[in-house]
């Protein structure tokens, strides 16, 4: 195989695949983190060191992500339902991602459909380690709150399943694994939705 042939195969392949190249490396950081988090100790959701450089990348996302999931708090908070106040914090760091997603995959917009989707994923593993403290309570919560407003330990409490929270959490780890994994191979995805359109375009 001389060059020639080598970049008219390589250059198609990563301007579809460049971004799940470097998403490859975004989680697995984060799963790594994550499951020792969830496997080992749970202050590593809160205290693991990443790399240079993309420290800052989690630093960024980590911090949105809270600022969403506290707002989620005030938003649900309105209804005037406490188990739905509880819960809305981490209903909306899960759902407004996932409302980016289905609003970039209509319009196309692959990377951002497949940033949304790491986002989603990450949304996923975040909360899965918010739950396996719920029985403990040893993660700090933001303001310096009592441990009885953890979130995981009043949303499971009163859904009386407390005692089931670590396979819960290990759930929600799978399911944001699962998410990472379809951002990466979102571009073949969209390839095969793309060749299914012209497809029927020409019958």
């Amino acid at each position: 195989m001389n060059i020639n042939t080598l970049k008219e195969k390589a250059f198609p392949f990563l301007k579809t695949y460049w971004f799940s190249i470097i998403l490859i490396f975004w989680s697995w950081f984060i799963v790594k983190q994550f499951y020792m988090s969830l496997e080992y100790n749970i202050l590593l959701a809160v205290s693991y060191k990443h790399v240079f450089g993309f420290s800052m990348i989690y630093f960024v996302i980590d911090n949105l992500t809270l600022i969403i999931h506290e707002a989620g708090h005030t938003i649900f908070g309105i209804f005037g339902w406490r188990f739905l106040t509880v819960l809305g914090g981490t209903l909306l760091q899960i759902l407004l991602p996932f409302l980016l997603f289905i609003v970039s995959w209509r319009s196309r917009k692959i990377v951002v459909s497949q940033a949304s989707l790491h986002w989603l994923g990450f949304a996923w593993l975040d909360s899965a380690a918010y739950c396996a403290d719920a029985y403990t309570q040893d993660l700090p919560l933001i303001g310096n709150l009592p441990k009885s407003s953890h979130d995981f330990l009043n949303i499971l409490s009163d859904m009386n399943i407390l005692n089931h929270y670590k396979t819960i959490s290990w759930v929600m780890f799978v399911i944001g694994c699962f998410i990472l994994i379809t951002g990466i191979a979102l571009p073949y995805f969209s390839k095969k939705r793309t060749e299914t359109v012209d497809l029927d375009l020409k019958l």
